[in-house]
């Protein structure tokens, strides 16, 4: 089985660093440019899941992360609430979102 899951990450400057933040699973990566950061994030991901593949723990893991998963349909998931950061103005550069399918473990 395969589930879908729905990143928004956002992309904030820290200093001489840019860094990719996904807040819904406390993933973040770091570069030199947006682009950087970005590759690092995907990077950040795929370990993670391979992570949860090997321990069997994602469906653990994304409720522990206050993930709801539908009761009709399993395979869809939703990620929780948007919770406020507290990014200093003028420090977010970008947001985008990505589409995962990943094997139900």
């Amino acid at each position: 089985d395969i589930i879908e899951l729905q990143l928004n990450v956002l992309v904030f400057q820290q200093g001489d660093y840019y860094v990719a933040f996904f807040f819904s699973l406390n993933l973040s990566s770091y570069g030199d440019s947006v682009d950087d950061a970005k590759i690092g994030f995907d990077e950040v991901m795929t370990s993670y899941l391979e992570d949860c593949k090997e321990n069997n723990s994602l469906h653990e893991d994304l409720l522990k992360n206050g993930w709801t998963f539908n009761i009709q349909n399993h395979k869809k998931v939703e990620p929780p609430a948007m919770v406020e950061l507290n990014i200093p103005a003028g420090l977010l550069r970008t947001q985008y979102n990505e589409n995962w399918s990943v094997p139900v473990c």
